[in-house]
């Protein structure tokens, strides 16, 4: 058959059995049931390649035909068509993302899925982005911007106080800046965010505020007996210093992870701090956290309010599903809200620090022991599963142990080391300021 000509083609009837025709040149028409299209066929190394046009109409023969040539030219000079095709696809890709804030984007949707970031993690990141970057050079093409301007955005950051931010910041507009070159959207050459832009100082090492004297946790202890906001909050303050465990996992707690009757706490993967790939992988094991009386008493008091199912801390102002629970900052605020600076004194995550320190140095446990209870994993972890079958009883102990230590504190008594022996005693009373 020869070439085709428009009148043919438009006269020929689409079915259901597909069949080509040939125009020439390795340009041929597919006919189908859902509609003709050109595509450019050709031998390579004993097989059939195909490769698409276009729809016809939408490409007409003449394009089709300018198309053919133009591969046959490119196949005459050695090139791999499918090669040539993908390079042309990463430059228009590059072409449509050549702004700072879509390449951005990209970049963390890109993340997301290769390192398996959680979904508040990588909101974290485009959050930082939004702030800082974005409302400055957001909308310009990538490499129109000059190093100084991404300088002055650190440094905004920076001059307000929050080095540690804008050194986040600065790895994230990194990686942005990387992934601008692996897309094609960037020269090498123009690739200047390093570690050393914009001169920002190490961070100063900060550790969460703790309370490590007896006296001082007795007294906290006092304040949160007698705090007068939520039942369910006063429960979570509590709870907190009793069983030290991180206060997000301490927040999304749930009764059916909890038996009350072997007293014992269930904290699945999911539900603690690790990466989302061992939060997925079904051998991962759970966090068991043995509950001392004092615990169990407490959760059997919230158990009618809360209970049976759901949230142990249900959030009682608000229904959402996001919302079940009591929200992240409920713990600092009433800790606040009693008088303790969260930055300076003690805040919900310090409470692991106070009992990592009051342990070893009042209770006399080892290190291997605490840090288990911790969720810390050992330095010579060998088997997972046989190390927490192995310290669960140990914990049981330590935790109880705990709890009696803390009751004393809040009573008045303080711990006075004689040898070996730890007793407690009262504090003489104060003398009275004024008659």
């Amino acid at each position: 058959m020869g070439q085709l000509s428009e009148t043919q083609i438009k006269a020929i009837k689409t079915g259901p059995k597909e069949f080509f025709l040939n125009d020439g040149d390795n340009l041929f028409l597919r006919v189908r049931d859902t509609g003709k299209a050109w595509v450019y066929r050709y031998e390579k190394d004993g097989k059939t390649v195909k490769l698409g046009l276009g729809p016809y109409p939408a490409v007409t023969l003449a394009q089709a035909r300018a198309k053919a040539y133009e591969a046959n030219s490119l196949r005459a000079d050695g090139q791999d068509l499918k090669e040539v095709r993908r390079q042309k696809e990463e430059r228009e890709r590059a072409a449509r993302l050549n702004t700072f804030e879509l390449l951005a984007r990209a970049w963390v949707a890109s993340a997301k899925k290769d390192r398996e970031w959680s979904n508040g993690y990588a909101d974290k990141v485009i959050r930082h982005l939004e702030i800082h970057i974005f409302p400055w050079v957001g909308d310009r093409p990538i490499d129109t911007i000059a190093p100084t301007e991404i300088v002055r955005c650190l440094h905004r950051i920076k001059d307000r106080g929050n080095l540690e931010t804008a050194q986040r910041v600065r790895e994230a507009v990194q990686h942005v800046y990387q992934y601008a070159v692996d897309l094609g959207a960037l020269e090498p050459a123009k690739n200047f965010v390093n570690k050393r832009t914009g001169g920002l100082p190490s961070p100063r090492s900060r550790h969460y505020a703790a309370i490590t004297d007896p006296g001082q946790l007795g007294q906290l202890l006092r304040d949160i007996r007698d705090y007068n906001g939520a039942f369910i909050t006063r429960c979570a303050l509590r709870l907190a210093p009793m069983v030290f465990q991180r206060p997000g996992q301490l927040r999304l707690s749930e009764w059916q992870d909890i038996d009350l009757d072997r007293e014992l706490w269930r904290c699945p993967p999911e539900k603690m701090k690790m990466r989302e790939w061992q939060k997925r992988d079904i051998r991962t094991p759970a966090h068991l956290v043995p509950l001392p009386r004092q615990a169990t008493v407490l959760l059997r008091d919230l158990h009618p309010l809360t209970g049976p199912t759901g949230p142990v801390f249900r959030s009682m102002s608000r229904r959402s599903e996001k919302s079940r629970y009591i929200s992240d900052n409920t713990i600092n605020a009433a800790l606040r809200s009693m008088g303790y600076d969260t930055k300076e004194q003690i805040t919900g995550h310090g409470f692991r620090a106070t009992a990592r320190t009051m342990i070893r140095e009042h209770l006399g446990w080892d290190r291997d022991v605490i840090e288990r209870h911790l969720a810390h994993v050992s330095d010579e972890e060998l088997g997972g599963s046989y190390d927490r079958a192995t310290f669960l009883v140990q914990r049981k102990t330590m935790v109880q142990q705990w709890a009696d230590f803390l009751d004393d504190l809040e009573a008045g008594k303080m711990p006075v080391e004689e040898g070996n022996v730890r007793r407690f005693v009262r504090p003489p009373a104060r003398p009275a300021l004024y008659g």
